[in-house]
Parts: C-alpha cells; structure tokens; sequence
C-alpha cells in the first residue's frame, strides 16, 4: 500500500479526503500539529495510532518528520448515503455490521460471502477492526472491491444513524433468542456480527430488533464468525429470492 510521509503532505492527504487506511504519528510529538492531526483524523473517520520513533524510522527511509499514512486499497463510502441511494434505487438495504472483528482473513471471508449473497455494504468501525489490506482482499476473492464499505466513528453511532433510517437491527449469536429461520430479513436491515470468543458489545444488544442463533447439534462450542455469516447471507437470500 501507497505510504505518504512528511507534516505537509499527510496533512494535505487529510484535507483532501484522500482514502487513508492509518495515520501514524510519533508518540512524542505534541501540539499544535498533533491537534491539527488529531482532529482532521477524526473529521475524515481514519484511525490515528502513536508510535515509537524506533518504529517510524524502521517503516519509512527517508525524512518522516514524525508522520505518515497509509493508502488505502477501497474507498470508503458514507453510510447515509449508501442508505439512500439503495432506498433510490427500489432496493430493501441489506449491511453487514461487523463489531470488533480484527482477523483480516475472516473479514476477507465475511465480505465474499455478502458480496455473493447480495449485501449492499458492510461497515467497520474506524478503532478496533482488522484492517481492508492485500491479504484481506486475497481472502475475499476480491469481493472488497465490489462491496461497498463504510468505515465509520464507532458502532453505536453507525446504529444510532440507521436506526434514523428506519432500519431493523438484527444480532447473530448463540446468545439469540430466537433461531435464523424465525427472523424476516425481507426489509431493510442491519445484521451485526461480533469477534469470536467475546461475541457481540453489550452495548450494542440494546439496538436489536432481532437477536438470533443459528441452531447446531454438535459438541462443538460455536462456528467460525465468517462461516456463521455465510450461513446468515444464505438465509437472507433465500428469503429475499
């Protein structure tokens, strides 16, 4: 991925709304340019990380003056925007709302399987999930190159907005109340999927239109969270079909 280094250009990259996967920063610089830094990160939606100056000298041979950033492979969309533009089209919005997930190669999965089945996007959170690189889109088969994503401040705003939008929330877990086949995906709606082991924020729960499972009969504790969501996107097309 395209690295850009330097104050001014990073800066610059920031206030074009250029498409930034990271922005990396020295953990010793601080004022005025840090808060320049810091806020246009937040304005842009793109995560900010502090390092080490050892670390920065090892990424970037030349003068990195403290920062530098990462190109990113997708353009990221706006999520009130792709809502409507579905919605325009005569379309019921499907997304896929993955919280916490920070293993690329199940969000490369995650994102075949919705691609395939018929999501109109998925969304992130700008903290807290595996970054879209090379082997993310490998592992995809290139479905993150066709699949709109929307990476957004954090989960609760992203379910704040579609809940604006008249949008059901539906949560996939083995905590669910109900099982797959019991749930109408038919109209537009959100499904949100969470890391494995730790499952889905209870923050989030308090959103839910829908909490489900998917039923099992085996000894097995719970399936792989991108096998999980091709068996979800499988129900849902076949709803919708």
């Amino acid at each position: 991925m395209e690295k850009v280094f330097g104050r001014m250009p990073v800066i610059e990259a920031l206030k074009k709304g250029s498409a930034l996967e990271r922005v990396y920063i020295q953990d010793s610089v601080s004022g005025a340019f840090e808060v320049e830094v810091r806020t246009l990160c937040q304005q842009n939606e793109v995560p900010l990380s502090r390092i080490p100056k050892s670390k920065l000298d090892r990424d970037i041979h030349g003068n990195h003056q403290g920062i530098y950033a990462i190109g990113a492979l997708v353009s990221y969309r706006d999520l009130e925007t792709l809502i409507k533009v579905t919605l325009m089209k005569g379309e019921s919005p499907l997304l896929l709302l993955l919280d916490g997930i920070k293993d690329v190669r199940n969000l490369g999965a995650i994102a075949r399987s919705a691609e395939i089945f018929g999501a109109h996007g998925i969304v992130i959170p700008s903290k807290g999930s595996a970054p879209i690189n090379d082997i993310a889109i490998k592992t995809s088969a290139g479905a993150l190159l066709h699949l709109p994503v929307c990476r957004v401040k954090s989960m609760q705003s992203a379910l704040d907005l579609l809940c604006r939008n008249e949008v059901e929330i539906c949560g996939a877990d083995q905590t669910g109340d109900k099982e797959l086949s019991g749930v109408n995906f038919k109209g537009p709606c959100a499904i949100v999927f969470g890391e494995e082991g730790k499952g889905i924020n209870n923050i989030l729960k308090v959103y839910f239109d829908h909490h489900f499972h998917i039923p099992q009969i085996g000894k097995t504790e719970s399936l792989n969270v991108s096998v999980a969501a091709g068996i979800v996107m499988y129900e849902v097309f076949r709803q919708r079909s």
